[in-house]
């Protein structure tokens, strides 16, 4: 005959069991998970200078790099305090200098940008470093003969504690544009470059006057 009499403690000592894993596993995930993911950030400061490092500009597809020992930007804080959703602009950038461009191939070059440039950070930071994005990037560039724009954004990242913003390694989000500025002149035939041509920037800049929280 079977004993039954012990069943209800073996089933109670597997009820207890199974809710201290339960409850330990929840706790290993609350441990790894991030402690808050926001949507929103708030920039402060101004005015803002972003300082160019080594700046270069290379055409991916055609292999071709233009280097720009001087290239700067400065502006103000929009709104400064005030919250906004990631991907919204943080600072205004007006005044845009650039200067000693070159090529190895067509030697001395001039790199005009025009417009007014903005960033924003685009996610939250990891590791004290916040995904952030150069908007409205425009570029007119001349190497001998050639003339050809650049435009689109520059993805990157901003590093709070060094305030350096860093373009990622690869394309940048920037292409050579195409319609009425499309690539002229027989240097572009030479340098390969075209419309779409996808382009890396490299380099960093040192970006003062800016300082970023959550929300």
């Amino acid at each position: 005959m079977v004993d039954r009499s012990a069943r209800p403690a073996a089933l109670a000592l597997v009820r207890t069991y199974l809710a201290t894993a339960v409850a330990a596993a929840a706790l290993l995930v609350a441990g790894t998970a991030p402690a808050q993911a926001y949507t929103t950030y708030t920039p402060r400061g101004g005015p803002v200078t972003f300082v160019g490092t080594s700046i270069s500009f290379t055409d991916i597809d055609a292999a071709q790099t233009f280097t720009c020992p001087t290239f700067n930007m400065s502006g103000s804080v929009i709104n400064s305090g005030t919250s906004r959703s990631y991907g919204a602009d943080a600072v205004t950038l007006g005044t845009l200098t650039s200067g000693g461009c070159s090529n190895p191939l067509s030697g001395p070059s001039t790199l005009n940008p025009s417009g007014t440039w903005t960033f924003a950070i685009t996610g939250d930071a990891t590791g004290g470093a916040w995904p952030a994005r150069l908007k409205n990037v425009r570029l007119r560039m001349q190497a001998a003969t050639c003339v050809f724009w650049i435009t689109g954004v520059v993805n990157g990242q901003f590093n709070q504690s060094s305030g350096g913003f860093t373009p990622n390694t690869g394309p940048s989000g920037l292409k050579v544009a195409g319609g009425p500025d499309a690539p002229t002149g027989s240097m572009c035939l030479t340098l390969d470059i075209v419309a779409d041509d996808n382009i890396g920037v490299g380099g960093y800049w040192q970006v003062s006057g800016l300082t970023i929280t959550n929300p």
